[in-house]
């Protein structure tokens, strides 16, 4: 049996020890850009290496909607805003495609609008991953003590394998 690679992990949820890990064939790795989580892209990386693993990489945009937006603004005063979120969302895909290249690792990529753990969860689902690697923390002021409200969210609610690495 192949071991984890040697890295700190906050949390790994569900079946992983034995059963998993010697089918590991899809990994997802959640991405936004942030120092945690392209540490996380790190390891899921050195996971598909060492067990032929296809990878997706996915960045979830926020939606914007009346509900998310200040009293009395109007979504076309969004316009720049939310292309440069777009941007950042795509630069954050670029990089782990950028990581799995040396590695031989080819990374499929998805930048998707909506809540970012149901947005993770359910690509999950429909494209059944073996393990969803993710950081701890996000871009967001708004951290928990020991995790982001999203990899917190996707930790509780999901039905495969998670790596949450800090």
């Amino acid at each position: 049996m192949r071991s984890l690679p040697n890295v700190n992990i906050i949390y790994l949820h569900y079946y992983v020890m034995g059963n998993l890990m010697n089918n590991v064939k899809k990994i997802l790795i959640a991405t936004d850009g942030s120092e945690h989580s392209k540490k996380a892209a790190s390891e899921g990386i050195s996971l598909a290496k060492i067990y032929g693993a296809r990878v997706f990489a996915v960045h979830v945009m926020k939606e914007l909607s009346s509900k998310t937006l200040p009293y009395g603004a109007r979504i076309t005063n969004f316009d720049i805003p939310h292309e440069d979120i777009k941007r950042e969302g795509q630069e954050a895909l670029q990089y782990v495609e950028e990581l799995g290249d040396p590695q031989g690792v080819a990374v499929d990529t998805a930048l998707l609008t909506g809540n970012p753990a149901e947005e993770i969860l359910d690509f999950a689902k429909e494209n059944e991953i073996d393990i969803i690697v993710m950081g701890s923390l996000g871009r967001t002021g708004l951290e928990r003590y020991l995790m982001g409200s999203v990899s917190e969210k996707v930790l509780r609610h999901a039905k495969t394998a998670v790596m949450v690495i800090p």
